[in-house]
């Protein structure tokens, strides 16, 4: 297929007849040398095929030997996380390994996605009780949101029954690398009393109008924290300082602090942490009975070996090809910071909306390496794949995320930062920046990582959406009333005036605050002290509507991402239209900072910063129960692909009889500007067939998974684009 370039994808129909023989012993249970034989074919086809581990651990679990059977589902796993048929033979295999919690989260996924099993199967012990079911509670959820859980696991009659909750003054039950503590999850407190969102939390926490819309501007402050009880010694080095966050469980919790030279007593708010400065051996003690949180000690101190600030400011759904004719205009603070910096004019992102992009941007690889694209699943990414916290965090920065939503949490890409202060949907520039200023003259002490997201970019479905006044005092009345009236996710909303008018009015509210934080920067550091990166992880659709009058997802408008970066080591004044992907900015943060970047990622250094060119880049929609859409550009055209097939929950796909188009850059999807050469073909073509080949399914699926979903794959499927 590699040298054909006839038709854009042929399946292996060799492959796929051993595939369904291999099947269909399975299915009757004929675990026989016959099977290995079949087995044995069909990995030579398909050397690469997660599916030939699956049967091969099947196989092994039929013979009692769980050990390799858990190797061939782990590498199953490996390459595809959210798939029912390796959750089967995990969940067998780590039972009868003794690997419970392991078991129990394989259970979980099975039981969130696909309402399977219906009888769960947990040995636990009165000591493992609450950490097993906190498993399956994530491991049932979504994939966002945290700390938020849906349906909470607890047990009723000694029956397994779930119910909205709340993970908070606990820790979150994510599996963290080596050496790392969990998140402890408390409620942000500033300037106010300690207990009283407490108060409030233990009220709504199993209310399903708090898991459903109430968490969406309540603000959580997750931090990397032991529970302690008793007593709790704190080793200062001599002639070093420490600020120690602390927080309590119970409301106006006493905890003695003793030093050489001090004994007093701290009061510490339920559910809220606090902060003490410390500078000798210190010795913590609480009531009994009490448990409360230690943080991890905030060393001060600052490396020439580092900068000061390095601080990433996400800006959500800022799209760089609507922005840019208009960038000095609509975001003048911004633009004129940025003027002494790099600004990239062809950046783009991965995907279409953020679950699946900002694990991109934080891993430097593409959603289909992470496996992050499906939101009804919480699995997480490998612990190989290095994070760009947990970097920053191995070079002695203190890694904080002053405003970050849900997305990253689950899955593991947020897990490098010592603090994340939490709010699900709304995510104002203007509560971010004084945060994130706050935080600046909190700790300038020690070298910081910040990261921020902000949202008042980001277009939301109109029907229960309330837009800026100013927006709507002043739109005419045909234009403030709306054309489309059914839901519609945000990927996919109109180009309808009044989403337009928002997008704009977002911008500036966006510049006038992040404005002030970047005021505050060039008072504070000198220019050879900070990084500043500003980008975006998508853009939006609603200045762009394909021939048949659809969103277009992945075209230039939705998938154009902004990109400007400033500060030591950055060339000044530089304007480029250099290809890069939002991929790209985890190996220029390792080069300007210093940490070493794995070869195997899909991120590439800019040339502007000493790398190579890129050719080309790709965005992909690989959402279940939609069509696979890729867009493979160059500097001049785009490759367009779209299956007929919908994306199966593991994110796989049948490439046959894709639709396949090439177009002028410019010109994308639209009717009547095909373009179709040996040339082009020969170009775009193989890079477009390697990039998918890890999600080609070649035909083959799992009946069970199929089964499950009858309106994407039934008699019944509806149409789906």
């Amino acid at each position: 297929m590699q040298d054909d370039l006839s038709v854009f994808w042929r399946n292996n129909e060799r492959a796929h007849a051993l595939f369904s023989d291999l099947l269909a012993r399975a299915e009757c249970c004929a675990y026989d040398d016959d099977f290995l034989t079949q087995l044995a074919a069909y990995r030579k086809e398909s050397p690469d095929s997660e599916r030939a581990d699956i049967f091969a651990a099947q196989y092994l679990l039929a013979h009692g030997d769980a050990e390799n059977a858990a190797v061939c589902g782990e590498r199953a796993y490996r390459k595809r996380p959210v798939n029912y048929e390796v959750w089967r033979v995990l969940a067998k295999a780590y039972k009868v390994l003794g690997r419970e919690f392991d078991s129990i989260a394989m259970q979980g996924y099975s039981c969130g996605l696909y309402n399977k099993p219906d009888r769960l199967s947990l040995d636990l012990t009165k000591d493992t009780l609450q950490e097993g079911l906190n498993r399956l509670s994530v491991a049932v959820g979504v994939g966002d949101y945290a700390p938020i859980a849906y349906g909470r696991a607890y047990l009723k009659n000694s029956a397994v029954a779930y119910r909205s909750d709340i993970f908070i003054g606990e820790h979150l039950p994510l599996t963290m690398p080596i050496g790392s503590e969990r998140f402890w999850v408390a409620a942000y407190t500033e300037d106010a009393f300690l207990s009283d969102k407490s108060y409030m939390l233990s009220d709504v926490r199993h209310t399903d109008w708090f898991a459903g819309c109430g968490h969406r501007d309540f603000v959580f402050d997750l931090q990397k924290a032991r529970e302690c009880s008793g007593s709790t010694y704190i080793d200062i080095p001599k002639g070093k300082e420490v600020v120690l966050p602390l927080a309590g469980t119970e409301v106006m919790q006493e905890l003695r602090i003793e030093t050489e030279n001090i004994d007093r007593v701290a009061y510490l708010g339920k559910w809220a942490f606090s902060y003490f400065r410390l500078n000798a051996p210190t010795t913590l003690s609480g009531a009994e009975g009490q448990t409360y949180a230690v943080g991890a000690p905030i060393v001060l101190g600052h490396s020439p070996h580092r900068k000061k600030l390095v601080l990433n400011i996400l800006v959500d759904g800022l799209s760089w090809p609507v922005v840019r004719p208009h960038f000095p205009e609509c975001m003048p603070q911004i633009a004129n910071f940025f003027a002494c910096g790099t600004i990239f004019n062809q950046h783009f992102s991965t995907s279409e909306y953020t679950y699946p992009a900002l694990p991109a941007i934080e891993t430097g690889r593409y959603p289909h390496h992470t496996q992050v694209f499906n939101g009804r699943d919480s699995h997480e990414i490998p612990h190989d794949y290095v994070t760009l916290s947990e970097c920053m965090k191995d070079l002695g920065y203190y890694c904080a995320a002053p405003m970050v939503g849900g997305d990253g949490i689950h899955c593991g890409a947020m897990r490098g930062y010592d603090r994340l202060i939490k709010t699900s949907w709304k995510l104002s520039a203007a509560e971010a920046c004084e945060r994130a200023i706050c935080h600046m003259e909190a700790f300038s002490e020690t070298d910081l990582f910040l990261f921020l997201h902000v949202t008042d970019v980001h277009p939301y479905d109109a029907k229960d959406f309330k837009f800026s006044t100013t927006v709507e005092a002043r739109l005419p009345l045909n234009e403030r009333l709306f054309k489309w009236n059914q839901p519609t996710a945000s990927v996919r909303l109109p180009n309808d005036e009044i989403y337009q008018q928002q997008f704009w009015a977002g911008l500036r509210r966006t510049d006038r605050h992040v404005g002030l934080l970047l005021s505050y920067l060039k008072a504070h550091y000198a220019e050879d002290e900070y990084i500043v990166n500003l980008y975006s992880d998508h853009g939006v659709s609603i200045f762009s509507t394909t021939s048949d009058g659809m969103a277009d997802i992945i075209g230039e408008n939705a998938s154009g991402a902004t990109w400007m970066i400033r500060g030591a080591g950055v060339p000044q004044g530089v304007v480029t239209d250099e290809l890069t992907s939002i991929a790209d900015i985890y190996p220029t943060l390792g080069t300007l900072c210093g940490f070493a970047v794995d070869p195997n990622i899909d991120g590439n250094l800019p040339a502007v910063f000493g790398g190579q060119e890129r050719e080309t880049v790709y965005t992909a929609s690989m959402f279940p129960g939609q069509t696979y859409k890729l867009a493979v550009r160059n500097k001049t055209h785009t490759l367009r692909i779209q299956t007929n097939e919908v994306v199966d929950e593991d994110g796989t796909v049948d490439f046959a009889d894709a639709i396949v188009a090439t177009y002028p850059r410019g010109h994308e999807a639209q009717t009547g500007y095909e373009v179709d050469t040996p040339e082009l073909r020969a170009y775009f073509w193989p890079r477009a067939r390697k990039f998918v080949r890890a999600i080609a399914n070649n035909g083959e699926f799992w009946p069970a998974m199929r089964a499950a979903r009858p309106e994407w794959f039934g008699e019944d499927k509806k149409e789906h684009l």
